[in-house]
């Protein structure tokens, strides 16, 4: 299928070791896989059942056994009762969690679920482009294990979030070797073997762009546009940005603690030398009782460092907190699956 959208590699060049190593892992693949469609929901009454509609007629038109998974993330409307009615008609199946647990664990349970030798991860809200599978599903066969989306521009956000988003990346990559692509999407394909590595990950913090790249494999970026939600409008606002870049930057970088080691070093060697120069000055010129609002401003400046300096390690001491008492990322409420098989359909 051709695509109009530019094709980007976030790997190396494919030099020829990398390129006898898709070649090998092209032979690998099975002549007739078996999809899973991923699709975690949160209040997608309006967008649920077409979304679904066009995933099964895709993939029927292409000749491939699928199967589609809805991972229900504690949905307030009637996004279950939507799904439940397509049943008997579309090879479905509904995981439901107990309460809301976010995208990333919506994600990890869909993931624990897929039977097949690969995944198609993909909202339910149209935003990103369902006719893009097939390119992504072709370059998955040429041998790349993870095929994803990553955001043509974010024309549609406002500078405030493009520049936090910017800076976290920053932040997230400084001093790393293993760097997480900027501007990726969930929107991606994913090989039997990677999922069978998430899955082997038990942490409860979980940061899903961090993890794709983290456990490696083949890959390959494909720039693509994000369209308009088709009904509704998203949950994820500033604060949701805000928490997920904090579980991001604790997972899986160490700079915050870094960087105020470095301010610390920076204060004290800087207090060292304004000592240095109280002394010089009281010798040669004597000691009188000025300097007042100096004092007062340093005992502020010093107080707000050592707080903001606390609640950094605070963050980080939290998330052990979380790992080291073992519960479960997610309970799952009910499981029900579709009669229908995902056998091969026929055209």
């Amino acid at each position: 299928m051709k695509t109009d959208f530019p094709i980007a590699m976030d790997a190396p060049p494919e030099d020829s070791a990398s390129e006898f190593m898709l070649r090998a892992r092209a032979a690998e693949r099975p002549a007739d896989p078996l999809i899973t469609c991923l699709l975690p929901a949160f209040n997608e009454e309006g967008n649920i059942l077409p979304m679904l509609d066009t995933l099964h007629t895709l993939m029927t038109d292409l000749g491939l056994r699928h199967e589609l998974i809805v991972v229900d993330d504690g949905s307030r409307d009637a996004t279950v009762e939507r799904v439940m009615s397509v049943m008997d008609d579309l090879p479905v199946t509904l995981v439901q969690l107990s309460r809301n647990f976010g995208k990333e664990i919506a994600l990890t349970a869909g993931i624990a679920e897929a039977k097949g030798d690969l995944a198609v991860l993909i909202d339910s809200d149209f935003q990103h482009p369902p006719e893009l599978i097939p390119a992504f599903i072709e370059q998955w066969r040429r041998g790349y294990d993870m095929v994803f989306a990553v955001r043509s521009d974010r024309n549609d956000e406002s500078w405030l979030k493009r520049a936090f988003t910017h800076v976290f990346y920053g932040l997230l990559n400084f001093g790393e070797r293993n760097k997480i692509p900027e501007n990726t999407q969930d929107f991606r394909v994913l090989d039997r073997a990677l999922l069978d590595a998430l899955n082997s990950m038990p942490e409860r913090n979980r940061f899903m762009k961090g993890l794709y790249n983290w456990v490696g494999f083949t890959s390959l970026g494909i720039q693509v546009r994000t369209d308009p939600r088709r009904h509704g409008a998203s949950s994820f606002n500033f604060m949701s940005l805000l928490r997920l870049a904090a579980t991001g930057l604790t997972a899986f970088s160490n700079v915050p603690l870094r960087l105020w080691t470095v301010v610390g070093g920076v204060i004290s060697f800087a207090s060292i030398a304004y000592a240095i120069y109280v002394v010089i000055e009281t010798l040669l010129f004597g000691n009188d009782s000025s300097g007042w609002p100096t004092l007062v401003v340093a005992i502020t400046f010093l107080g707000g460092v050592q707080l903001l300096s606390i609640g950094i390690l605070g963050e980080y001491i939290g998330r052990i907190f979380n790992e080291v008492k073992q519960r479960p990322a997610y309970f799952v409420s009910r499981v029900v699956r579709s009669a229908q098989h995902p056998t091969k359909p026929q055209k």
